[in-house]
């Protein structure tokens, strides 16, 4: 048996805008926002399979620098090639938010791919994750071998979207279970995606009556600072909702229906919040339209009375909606070789400044989404690190040690300080073991543990460490 270990400890939120600064999507297009401006690229290959791209998701490190995209289907590297072991995800193109990629956290190496399947396909692959190390494959990335496709919860819809937690260190994965009015808010922390979700029973029902679950079609998102989420549907589902978010909890409440009866033959298809979470965007009717969260104090009245349609003389198909690191927001056309622009989505009304066909993608086309990220692009990884994996928001203590004996298959934990706790988590959160040792020293036995990424949190008097340990025989 091999037991490689990295350590780290845990440490507060570290922003880093430049997570999101390469976008691939639809037919091999693409936009690099580090030079400050978008600029388009014509290297993706969300095409390649099985047509145009919905649904996609990327992951770049803290300079900008691609680490990979996938289309919930296929992951590629950052040299655009297939990732190892990163084909046959069970997510599909054609989903909506058919995926989202967040780091583990306190982790500079490991990524969560998580993947949604699509209403042609009743839903029944189902919401799942996948688990990248970036250090493996002469760091062009790997899908861990026995982390791939494992199943999460069933029968979801479409939506797919993440919140980081109000403590500055984790993520809240939320998802919408069709069939029902039921948010599911998933903790995602150093010890992997919580088994049990928060789950809020509140707005629309999601169901369908056609042969398909077609209405489970649609986009969610959270605001950039976590306190509200909006969701639509489209195909008959007619939903476009906001509610309030509690990042500390994961609960939703105070429920705003923003379809009104004049609304009752438009479908909304995607959504976005303005930077400063006082503007919410839809695309419906061909047509973009903005509301005013702050309308009359905020209340649902006022918010449906400020509706205000802000490209009145588009005859295009506008459906993708993302706010960008550079803080506007993009429009993608179903088919066309642009990008239409909101340049500032904070203003109200026609002063925030709505351009059709803004971006030219130089011969590459839309599909119907664009890549899906966390908002308010405050990822906690910022470079990959496969030697000490070590960040901090203080100075580091070294006063926790890890020694693997051969020998014994043990691991001996050793610290400065009392150790109070030692627990050992899969990367799925189950608990693997936990002891109480109330020493300095405590053995981990680790011979009846199977080939895989393990988290180990050691927690002593006056501090939390956590150490990603691989085991192999």
């Amino acid at each position: 048996m091999k037991i490689l270990v990295m350590m780290l400890f845990a440490t507060a939120c570290c922003l880093a805008q430049n997570q999101a600064n390469r976008w691939y999507f639809g037919n091999g297009a693409g936009i690099d926002f580090n030079s400050g401006q978008p600029v388009a690229l014509t290297n993706g290959q969300t095409y390649l399979q099985n047509g145009h791209a919905e649904g996609t998701a990327v992951i770049c490190d803290g300079n900008g620098s691609l680490l990979f995209y996938t289309n919930g289907e296929t992951i590629w590297n950052k040299a655009h090639g297939v990732m190892g072991n990163g084909s046959g995800l069970m997510g599909s193109y054609s989903a909506a938010q058919s995926s989202l990629i967040l780091p583990l956290p306190g982790s500079q190496r490991l990524f969560y791919v998580f993947t949604l399947d699509d209403f042609n396909n009743n839903l029944q692959d189902g919401f799942r994750y996948s688990v990248v190390d970036m250090c493996l494959e002469n760091q062009y990335g790997l899908v861990v071998s026995g982390q791939k496709n494992i199943l999460i919860a069933n029968t979801m819809g479409e939506q797919l979207t993440a919140v980081r937690h109000a403590n500055g260190k984790d993520y809240w994965v939320i998802v919408h279970k069709f069939f029902s009015k039921d948010f599911y808010a998933y903790l995602f922390s150093s010890a992997g995606l919580s088994a049990t979700p928060v789950i809020t029973s509140i707005g629309s029902m999601h169901t369908s009556t056609a042969p398909l679950p077609a209405s489970a079609l649609g986009i969610m998102k959270a605001s950039p600072n976590g306190r509200r989420i909006g969701i639509v549907t489209a195909n008959g589902g007619k939903i476009r909702e906001v509610f309030d978010f509690d990042n500390s909890t994961g609960v939703l409440s105070n429920f705003i229906n923003l379809h009104t009866p004049a609304d009752i033959n438009q479908d909304a298809y995607n959504c976005s919040f303005s930077p400063d979470n006082t503007k919410f965007y839809l695309t419906f009717n061909i047509k973009v339209w903005q509301y005013d969260l702050t309308a009359g104090g905020g209340t649902a009245s006022a918010i449906q009375n400020s509706k205000t349609l802000i490209n009145g003389t588009s005859t295009g198909n506008n459906y993708a909606l993302q706010l960008a690191p550079d803080g506007k927001i993009y429009i993608g056309e179903y088919g066309a070789p642009y990008l239409s622009v909101i340049n500032s989505p904070n203003s109200a009304g026609l002063a925030c400044g709505y351009v059709q066909n803004a971006i030219n993608l130089l011969g590459k086309n839309c599909n119907f989404g664009l890549p899906n990220f966390v908002d308010s692009f405050s990822y906690s990884n910022k470079d990959i690190s496969c030697l000490t994996d070590v960040h901090s928001d203080s100075e580091p203590s070294p006063d926790v040690s890890v020694v693997y004996i051969c020998s014994s298959q043990t691991l001996q934990v050793s610290s400065a300080s009392v150790i109070d706790k030692v627990e050992i988590y899969t990367l799925g959160g189950v608990l693997v073991d936990r002891q109480h040792p109330a020493l300095p020293d405590v053995t981990l036995y680790l011979n009846c543990m199977a080939d895989g990424i393990y988290v180990v949190r050691i927690t002593t008097q006056d501090k939390l460490s956590v150490q990603i340990v691989s085991v192999s025989k």
